[in-house]
């Protein structure tokens, strides 16, 4: 049975390694308890779903939440509910598409760009690709992202379901898909949301040095890599986790 730990109103799993995490999806089905998804916050994801109360209901119930940023885990020491290591999507992906591969599984990938394609397509062929053009992150657009895949998913049948877009996007389409097969009886893959993941094992982005990543200094890396499209994030909105610690206090003294 997984350990967890539930801090920011969510459940994250208490783990060292992904061993066990892999060996569950590849041949246990989801319990009636939780959604079929597994979930990397680190400290931007838990913002934004704590401050999303249409989203934060499903998520909660995510397959696996896993602790994707140091101070997840420094909070959780501070709190008293240690968790054991960070858990990063990017690392939860080359271990799991190995797996895939070796059991043979098929796997649908909701790709960034063509690039990550011909590069994934070439090491599995027991895959299938969908390169989303621009939308915005409302119900109509989805809803239309979400027409255009579901007959890929109903023909093709994979087990594993991986996406690289970007919060709320991912999230809302996620849900969208799940909640279609489910209407329709279909079977249900396991959803992946992990974000840059794949273009990081792909090379086509460069991930921070390990000493950064081994350091909590991998946010550090991304904002200088990418200044303009992170400074509200880091040095605004991200500030947020704060207010969230602090309930995490007061209702504990309660």
């Amino acid at each position: 049975m997984k350990e967890t730990r539930r801090i920011f109103n969510l459940d994250f799993l208490a783990a060292d390694n992904f061993d066990a995490l892999v060996e569950d999806v590849l041949h246990r089905p989801t319990d009636a308890e939780h959604l079929p998804f597994i979930i990397t916050p680190n400290v931007d994801l838990t913002v934004h779903l704590n401050k999303n109360k249409e989203l934060l209901p499903y998520f909660q119930r995510s397959r696996y939440i896993l602790p994707d940023g140091f101070p997840i885990i420094l909070f959780s020491k501070i709190l008293g509910r240690p968790l054991k290591k960070r858990l990063a999507g990017s690392d939860l992906f080359p271990v799991g598409w190995k797996a895939i591969k070796r059991e043979q599984q098929k796997a649908f990938f909701i790709a960034p760009s063509n690039a990550v394609k011909e590069i994934l397509e070439k090491e599995y062929a027991d895959c299938r690709f969908y390169i989303p053009p621009f939308f915005e992150a409302n119900d109509a657009e989805v809803e239309t992202e979400a027409q255009r895949i579901l007959p890929q998913l109903l023909d093709f049948s994979p087990k594993h379901v991986f996406l690289g877009l970007r919060y709320p996007k991912q999230e809302m389409l996620i849900l969208n898909l799940y909640k279609k097969l489910n209407e329709r009886g279909a079977e249900i893959p396991v959803f992946y949301n992990l974000g840059a993941s794949y273009e990081f094992y792909t090379g086509l982005k460069e991930r921070a040095p390990r000493w950064m990543q081994k350091s909590g200094l991998e946010w550090l890396h991304r904002f200088l890599s990418e200044p303009k499209r992170t400074f509200r994030r880091y040095f605004w909105d991200d500030l947020y986790i704060f207010v969230l610690f602090l309930k995490e206090i007061l209702r504990r003294e309660k």
